[in-house]
């Protein structure tokens, strides 16, 4: 494995969508015969939200054999490049929902070793694994460019700001990885497993929840963090509002199966909802001003919110396990969602098709 690389020209290089089609077909993709394309309408809100559908049923069921029935990992990710990863037990596949091609890009060496996070960046999957490598996958040079091991235990989290990987571990350790200056910071504050990451909006704030019950809000440059507490279950499941850049929404696991609305500047919660189920993963949803969140006991399905009033809206995404992990597509039409019941299923979440001047199609075959 290359133990540097030139970041600066890789970050600069234009996404490519297509994935060698010359590669085995990996044991991912045994595809349903669903509807196959959406049309999004650019009619005023109020007609939007009239017209509004969900569908109950997935358009496409691809298999996600040796999905790890594990909340404090995260496993899958869907970027702007409509390029879809995903960490099954000890390999990393890339499945591009452009050419329907999948690709296996990486498989762990060592017997005991397992794909613990991914998340990528524009070319570079981002991969954290059980003995607390970082190995970074180039998808245009088609290899390992590079492989960090600041970590002693596994990685369970990960989430890009730019230039800067920020990953945690199961000690509680978070460090940030800048990968132009080759540089890392280490952060303290959790006791437990970083079991979830997210940068915020506006790329300043950076939200951690772990196992010790707590959030820890840190801003970019600064190794002091606010503490966030009202938890009473690991909190994996973060979302920072597109719209209110200080909220931040945060889930509970199975003792707390709340969803929580903070002010972090003020450093204190708007709102508590109960949800009667783990939460497993937060998204927003900002054409509709929703959120969207998926469960594990005892619902295992996915729920969409009104969120200025947490009313809910539908109910829907059902597995037979927890759903442990969603991603949306980059122009959030389409939801995916994969559970330990080792389906990947994906989701129309668009308005009704109906006759418009103004009107842009998708195809999601």
């Amino acid at each position: 494995m290359a133990k540097s690389f030139n970041i600066e020209e890789l970050f600069n290089k234009i996404p490519k969508h297509n994935i060698r089609p010359d590669r085995a077909h990996p044991p991912v993709g045994i595809q349903n015969k669903y509807l196959s394309s959406v049309c999004l309408n650019l009619e005023p809100r109020y007609e939007r939200v009239i017209n509004r559908t969900i569908d109950t049923k997935p358009f496409k069921v691809l298999d996600a054999p040796g999905m790890l029935d594990d909340y404090y990992l995260n496993l899958l990710d869907w970027n702007s490049s409509d390029l879809i990863s995903i960490g099954l037990n000890e390999a990393v596949y890339v499945y591009n929902n452009q050419t329907k091609n999948v690709e296996e890009i990486y498989t762990c060496n060592a017997q005991s070793n397992y794909i613990s996070s991914v998340k990528s960046n524009n070319n570079v999957v981002a991969i954290g694994l059980s003995d607390g490598n970082l190995v970074f996958y180039d998808l245009e040079k088609e290899r390992v460019i590079v492989c960090k091991k600041y970590h002693d235990t596994r990685v369970s989290s990960l989430s890009w700001n730019e230039n800067i990987l920020s990953s945690g571990d199961k000690k509680g350790r978070l460090i940030n990885f800048d990968v132009r200056t080759n540089t890392h910071e280490l952060l303290l504050g959790h006791t437990q497993e970083i079991c979830g990451l997210e940068w915020s909006e506006d790329r300043k704030f950076l939200a951690s929840g772990g196992n010790d019950n707590d959030i820890r809000v840190w801003k970019l440059g600064h190794s002091s963090s606010r503490l966030l507490r009202g938890h009473k279950s690991a909190v994996r499941a973060l979302a920072w509002c597109p719209w209110r850049s200080a909220t931040l929404a945060s889930g509970g696991g199975t003792k707390d199966k709340c969803i929580k609305f903070w002010d972090v500047l003020e450093e204190r919660v708007e709102r508590s909802v109960e949800t009667s189920s783990q939460v497993c993963s937060l998204n927003y949803l900002p054409k509709y001003k929703e959120l969207i969140s998926s469960h594990g006991y005892t619902e295992n399905d996915i729920i969409l919110w009104k969120a200025s009033t947490m009313k809910k809206v539908i109910s829907f995404g059902k597995h037979d396990s927890r759903v442990l992990h969603v991603a949306l597509s980059p122009d959030k039409t389409v939801l995916a969602s994969v559970s330990a019941d080792e389906s990947l299923k994906f989701w129309r979440i668009v308005d009704k098709q109906k006759p418009s001047k103004k009107r842009d199609s998708v195809d999601v075959r």
